[in-house]
C-alpha cells in the first residue's frame, strides 16, 4: 500500500511524497461501580500523505482503511484544488534512510493480555484499596493497545516499528472528594496497582482547605507529579515554534531538561519521529544554559536548523507537529530526605491546579503538606505565582527520584526544592 501511494502520487504530477501509515488494535476493558465488566475491541488503519511540488507549501489527505480508488481521487482532489507557490520548499529534507535502533517498546506478551488478566487486575486493586481506610474505588479502565507505523517517500525511505501500550486508569473516591489517575507502561508487568492507590490516597488526603501558618519566605519541595505539570506548562518556551519569547539566562547550573525518544521502556520512545527523523539525548536547558529547542522539518526548515526530530501526528492532524516525546529534569545523586534535610521545614506539595495565566505570571492553586525535620505534618492549601523564568533560577537541589507521567507527551522529573516569598496571607510567589 505504501509503495502504491508513492506511485499514484507520482504519476498524479506531484515531485515528492511521503507516506505515513498507523495501524493500531485496540482493546479496553471497563468496570463502573456494580456493573458488568464491558470489554471492546477498536482497530483502526490510517494513512496521512503529505505531497510536494517543486516549489511551494505541500498539500495532503487523510484516509482510513485506503484502496488504490479512494488514493487516486484523492490525489487528483488535492492537485486540482492547490496551486504551487513560487517559494523553495523542504521536500529535499525528507529524509531518505534510517538507521536501525535497539529500544525496548514492545510487549511480546501483549497476545496474552485478555479478559482474565484483567479480573486478576480487578483483585489486586481491590485488595490495595482495603489497606487505606475510607477509600473507594469508583471506577476501573485498562485498555492495551498495539502500533505498528509505517513510513515511506519518494526518496526511498521505507521503515516500520511496533510498539505496546498498556494503560490503567482508576477512579477514586475518598468522603466527598473525587480523583481520577492514570498510568501508562510499555509492559504489563510494570503496572503496580498498589503504588496508583497509595498515590491516590495520598493525593486525597492533601485536599484540605487549611490555610498555611507560614508568614515568611518558605521552602516548597514539588513531588514529581507536581513538577511534571509545571514543566509541561513552561515547556513551550523550549520549542522552536513556541508561542514564548526566547530567553538567554542562566538558571541554577544543577538544572539540565532533555528530551529523549530513546528511552527503554518509556511510552513516548520510538525510533524515529513520523516525518523519519532520528532523534537522541537532547539538552534542552544543560548546566542551566538553554541550549537547544525541538523541531519538526518544517520548523527547523524555516529556522534554518536541523530537524531534532520531534515531529508526530495525531488523528487529526495530516501534518506532523512539534511534540515532545521523552521530557525530562535530569536526576541527580541526592535522596528526599537530603531536601528536606536542608530545608528543615517548609510544604512538599503534591497536586497543583492552574489557576490563571496573566502575560508572564502564572497562579496555581497547590496542595499538599507541611513538613518538619523529615517528617510530613498536616495538609496545606496555598496559592502561587510564578515564571518561567522565577521558577527555574529559584531551584536549590533537585533528588535522585525520577518518575514520569503521562499527558499529551511524557514528563519525567524528580523532586525540586525551592524557596518561595510570602506575600499575604496564604499568597506566595516564586
Amino acid at each position: 500500500m505504501i509503495e502504491t501511494i508513492l506511485k499514484i502520487g507520482k504519476k498524479t504530477g506531484f515531485s515528492t511524497i511521503e507516506a505515513f501509515r498507523e495501524k493500531i488494535e485496540k482493546q479496553e476493558f471497563d468496570n463502573p461501580f456494580n456493573h458488568r465488566v464491558a470489554n471492546h475491541e477498536i482497530r483502526t488503519d490510517r494513512v496521512s500523505v503529505r505531497a510536494f511540488w517543486e516549489a511551494g507549501d505541500p498539500a495532503g489527505f487523510q484516509l482510513s482503511k485506503p484502496d488504490s480508488k479512494s488514493i487516486k481521487a484523492a490525489f487528483s482532489n488535492i492537485y486540482a484544488i492547490n496551486l504551487p507557490e513560487e517559494k523553495k520548499n523542504y521536500s529535499h529534507l525528507l529524509p531518505a534512510s534510517a538507521k536501525k535502533v535497539r529500544i525496548d517498546i514492545f510487549d511480546s506478551s501483549i497476545d496474552s493480555i485478555d479478559s482474565n488478566t484483567f479480573n486478576d487486575l480487578l483483585d489486586r486493586v481491590n485488595e490495595s484499596v482495603i489497606r487505606f481506610s475510607g477509600l473507594r474505588i469508583k471506577r476501573i479502565h485498562f485498555s492495551k493497545v498495539l502500533k505498528k507505523v509505517y513510513i515511506a517517500n519518494s526518496h526511498g525511505l521505507n521503515i516500520k516499528y511496533r510498539k505496546t501500550d498498556f494503560k490503567l486508569e482508576l477512579g477514586f473516591a475518598f468522603g466527598n472528594k473525587l480523583v481520577d489517575i492514570s498510568e501508562n507502561k510499555i509492559f504489563f508487568n510494570r503496572i503496580d496497582p498498589f503504588k496508583i492507590v497509595s498515590r491516590a490516597f495520598n493525593l486525597l488526603n492533601a485536599l484540605t482547605d487549611n490555610k498555611t501558618t507560614f508568614g515568611k519566605n518558605c521552602f516548597l519541595i514539588f513531588a514529581p507529579e507536581a513538577s511534571a505539570f509545571i514543566i509541561k506548562e513552561f515547556s513551550r518556551y523550549l520549542r522552536v515554534d513556541g508561542e514564548k519569547k526566547k530567553v538567554d539566562f542562566s538558571f541554577p547550573a544543577i538544572l539540565n531538561v532533555v528530551d529523549d525518544p530513546l528511552l527503554d521502556r518509556q511510552v513516548d520512545s520510538v525510533p524515529f519521529d513520523d516525518e523519519g527523523v532520528q532523534g537522541g539525548e537532547r539538552f534542552l536547558i544543560r548546566k542551566g544554559r538553554i541550549v537547544n529547542t525541538i523541531s519538526n522539518i518544517r520548523t527547523a526548515f524555516e529556522n534554518k536548523r536541523e530537524s531534532s526530530g520531534n515531529g508526530f501526528r495525531n488523528e487529526r492532524s495530516v501534518f506532523p507537529a512539534v511534540r515532545f516525546s521523552n521530557l525530562y529534569v535530569k536526576p541527580t545523586i541526592l535522596p528526599l530526605h537530603n531536601l528536606m534535610g536542608d530545608a528543615s521545614q517548609g510544604m512538599l506539595v503534591v497536586l497543583l491546579k492552574l489557576k490563571r495565566i496573566e502575560k508572564e505570571q502564572y497562579l496555581f492553586s497547590a496542595y499538599g503538606y507541611r513538613f518538619e525535620n523529615n517528617q510530613l505534618c498536616e495538609p496545606v492549601h496555598f496559592y502561587f505565582k510564578t515564571s518561567f523564568l522565577t521558577y527555574f533560577l529559584n531551584v536549590l537541589k533537585i533528588s535522585k527520584e525520577l518518575r514520569f507521567f503521562h499527558n499529551a507527551y511524557n514528563i519525567g522529573s524528580p523532586y525540586m526544592l525551592l524557596e518561595a516569598s510570602y506575600k499575604s496571607d496564604n499568597m506566595f510567589e516564586i
